[in-house]
């Protein structure tokens, strides 16, 4: 018996989905960078406006300039023209005027991060929901995988049991008894392997979403038909998939930062005003005074950095271009795969329908042809078998149907209305 299946209520799924999002660490990550993105752009905004400094300086010099004069007939006179120490206090203000639109393209760009921030913020989350949800429609295959082997095991008990009370009284030869035998210690072994799935699984879900002692509460699967139209997912998914939409952000900021290299190639001004309060005069004490200035700032040369730094702007933008391509294309696919997986599981489910009904049918059909002593040992676990492949073909097409849907939702940024299905 495996303890998980025997606990008392635990988490559903939407309960998951919320440990998840709290504990995964990749959601953890995520969530820093967005707002290491938001504190970048707030910096971006900040250099619109003025930046006041305040300076103190405490000067000692071995030596100070000094004039010298004569009027005759007095000696020649001198005298100092600085203190030898002094100090100088000074408050400035600077408020740019004009920068080439570096500042505005700087404030542009990291506002296109800060968005594009956001959308692989979400895309991570719903990435973490899809492997989540993945994650408890395996458990819950593996659950009911469980249950389809102990009832294999209970099926060749019985029949074991028939075929040995049959054997001891000399109503079927030994090779009914041994072959019975045989699908029993099969069936075991069946089980044994459906419960390290189990086990597997549970592991699995619980990394997945951060926790390790609570419950888990698994439901069986079930079957509702939808009705997509494959196209139609690929083009909702090119508009409303996060990453694509940070992938266009991106590539926006990236076009900001070509403008934004551009513009180191251009005058900036500034406007400075200023107090300054220094006793290096001599003879007059402390002298203070405000001051203005505008000032015109001509890049010339620069050692050819501009021109490096705009090529480099420019591949930017053309890899964040080709990296948005090649994001659409593996969307595209993935869209093709999760929906062809989805019609798949969709008809063997149908199939593994019809494929139960019947194996219940021919399996008490043997079971009774058996005790009538008309049919063979054969006949009875080969229908024990069939019966058993055709609920595991079932089980493993409807989470593997859940499973697609779970793809679909997480490329798609969210599955449309379901359309009525075609009768």
């Amino acid at each position: 018996m495996i303890p998980s299946l025997s606990m008392a209520k635990g988490l559903t799924l939407s309960q998951l989905i919320e440990k998840a999002i709290t504990n995964n660490p990749e959601i953890k990550i995520a969530r820093k960078e967005e707002k290491i993105s938001q504190y970048q752009y707030r910096e971006a905004i900040g250099k619109f406006f003025p930046s006041i400094n305040l300076e103190y300086k405490k000067f000692s010099h071995s030596d100070a300039p000094e004039m010298s004069f004569s009027l005759p007939p007095l000696p020649p006179t001198s005298f100092p023209l600085l203190e030898k120490h002094y100090h100088d206090f000074q408050a400035t203000l600077t408020q740019p005027l004009f920068t080439g639109g570096y500042l505005f393209y700087n404030a542009k760009l990291k506002k296109a991060a800060e968005t594009a921030q956001f959308y692989k913020f979400q895309d991570c989350v719903a990435k973490v929901i899809a492997e989540v949800k993945k994650d408890y429609y395996t458990l819950s295959e593996a659950k009911t995988a469980v249950k389809i082997a102990e009832d294999y095991v209970k099926a060749a008990k019985n029949h074991l049991r028939d075929a040995k009370a049959f054997y001891d009284e000399g109503i079927v030869a030994r090779r009914d008894y041994l072959e019975a035998e045989v699908k029993y210690r099969e069936a075991l072994e069946a089980l044994t392997k459906a419960k390290s799935f189990y086990t597997v699984a549970l592991e699995k879900l619980k990394t997945d979403t951060g926790i390790q002692e609570e419950n888990i509460e698994v439901d069986k699967l079930s079957y509702k038909p939808v009705n997509y139209n494959e196209s139609e997912l690929i083009e909702k998914a090119f508009q409303s998939n996060p990453l694509l939409m940070a992938l266009r952000k991106m590539k926006e900021g990236a076009n900001y930062g070509v403008k934004m290299s551009y513009s180191q190639f251009l005058p900036k001004i500034s406007v400075i005003m200023g107090y300054e309060k220094t006793d290096q005069y001599p003879g007059i004490g402390e002298f203070d005074e405000t001051f203005g200035a505008l000032v015109v700032q001509i890049p010339i040369f620069e050692g050819t950095q501009r021109y490096w730094r705009t090529l480099e702007a420019k591949e930017n933008s053309k890899k964040v271009s080709l990296t948005l391509k090649q994001a659409k294309d593996k969307i595209k696919l993935g869209i093709i795969a999760a929906f062809s997986q989805l019609k798949s599981a969709e008809s063997r489910i149908k199939t593994a329908q019809t494929m139960v009904e019947q194996a219940k049918e021919l399996l008490r059909d043997s079971k009774e042809r058996y005790k009538a002593h008309v049919g063979t040992s054969t006949e009875v676990c080969d229908a024990i078998a069939y019966y058993v492949k055709a609920e595991g073909t079932l089980n493993s097409a409807i989470a593997d149907y859940n499973r697609s849907l779970a793809e679909l939702e997480y490329f798609t940024g969210g599955l449309p209305a379901s359309q009525p299905p075609i009768k």
